[in-house]
């Protein structure tokens, strides 16, 4: 059964860079207390890039989620700023 609730410490927030490309991604809880990650990447000088919002059954699932995506930028050569 899952529990509705607002859980800040479990939310996180992750940015990386590569040259001027950047790709910032964090897990957090909506309005309803559903689970989402977000995700925004761009290039600084063309100001070109996107967004999305994933919605995720639960903490665990979000967690995993970030994995992947961290996963994913080390593998493209993204530096991890914080």
């Amino acid at each position: 059964m899952t529990q509705l609730g607002y859980a800040p410490a479990q939310e996180q927030e992750l940015f990386w860079q590569r040259g001027d490309r950047f790709y910032w991604c964090a897990l957090r809880q909506n309005l309803f207390g559903e689970w989402v990650l977000l995700r925004r990447w761009g290039g600084r000088r063309t100001g070109k890039g996107g967004q999305s919002e994933t919605c995720c059954a639960d903490l665990v699932e979000g967690n995993r989620l970030m994995q992947d995506v961290l996963r994913r930028r080390r593998s493209r050569g993204y530096v991890l700023i914080r």
